[in-house]
């Protein structure tokens, strides 16, 4: 394969699947696999990609990070706006997350938020 045809392969794919300043959430299952319990939130870094948290996250480790959102979908958005799609997105029952564990997900994505920028 021509050298410039996969360089261009691989940066497509880097962009594509980039996770920078992407919004992921750390978590990891409770002690039965019932559960997710909360564990954080994190900007993807700038050369990150789903391979990367794919690697370093496998099916077999403790804590999972799961995207939430690319940055690109809170772009257009002002602070509120964010806080919203953030809290409703966490607040999605499909997460299981742990009920013993009550999480102030506003708290935590104001916290977030505020320390990103």
């Amino acid at each position: 394969m021509d050298d410039n045809l996969m360089k261009k392969i691989i940066e497509s794919n880097s962009k594509v699947n980039s996770m920078a300043k992407a919004i992921l959430v750390r978590w990891k299952w409770d002690d039965n696999n019932i559960f997710r319990i909360f564990l954080g939130l994190r900007y993807g870094g700038t050369t990150e990609t789903q391979f990367d948290l794919d690697q370093k996250y496998p099916a077999s480790s403790e804590e999972k990070v799961t995207l939430l959102l690319h940055a690109d979908q809170l772009a257009n958005l002002n602070r509120e706006e964010k806080i919203s799609k953030i809290v409703n997105l966490l607040d999605d029952g499909l997460w299981k997350w742990d009920p013993s564990k009550k999480i102030e997900f506003i708290k935590v994505v104001n916290r977030f938020l505020g320390a990103g920028k």
